[in-house]
């Protein structure tokens, strides 16, 4: 949580990235999040998290992000297809100066280009985040079975370890399981454009 003396890190509630965009969960969301995330055990097998047996079970984990923002501990957006509405991802930022952590999990129902604009949006957001004098590094850990590795890879993060038990993995029936640590860095006073990762990365994601 963050220290009740340091100003509150403040993000953009809507963020446009051409063909996507991010915007905070709304609760009439619930029924498309639960379908094509967190109630598919093909998103949810690897994550941290148990996957959802019901729309109950998600409209409650909505109300969680929602209390979470307005607290300004925990900021999670919904990427969705800006014409059609369609949920693409989601996406959660856990800041802590001069650190943030970032998670992301996207939908299997998406095709090439869709999941394409999804690391677009994902770039734009850590292009902002790096432009922030308040911050110098982004993590982010996933599963060593996951695909997520490669993805983080070509959104500019570097892999800095494997971590022995770092957190459960319930759907796989484990109480503690490894996860790898990536990070992207920057040194104190160079935020900017040049600290920010950069558009090849994604030519062939």
């Amino acid at each position: 949580m963050p220290d009740a003396a340091a100003p509150r890190f403040v993000v953009p509630r809507v963020i446009d990235a051409g063909t996507v965009r991010l915007r905070p969960f709304r609760a009439d969301d619930a029924p498309a999040l639960f379908a094509v995330l967190l109630g598919d055990p093909g998103v949810t097998a690897w994550l941290p998290m148990r996957t959802h047996a019901n729309v109950a079970e998600t409209q409650a984990f909505i109300a969680g992000c929602d209390a979470a923002w307005h607290a300004g501990c925990r900021y999670t957006w919904a990427l969705e297809d800006a014409a059609s509405g369609t949920l693409l991802a989601a996406i959660e930022l856990r800041p802590a100066p001069p650190r943030a952590e970032i998670g992301v999990v996207i939908s299997r129902l998406d095709g090439h280009r869709r999941r394409r604009a999804c690391l677009a949006a994902l770039l734009k957001l850590l292009r902002w985040l790096l432009t922030r004098p308040a911050l110098c590094r982004i993590h982010a850990y996933c599963s060593p079975e996951g695909a997520a590795a490669g993805t983080l890879t070509r959104l500019g993060f570097r892999f800095e370890g494997r971590l022995t038990n770092w957190e459960p993995r319930p759907n796989q029936g484990l109480a503690a399981a490894d996860a790898l640590l990536f990070a992207i860095t920057r040194e104190p006073g160079t935020a900017g454009a040049a600290a920010a990762p950069s558009m090849h990365r994604l030519v062939d994601a």
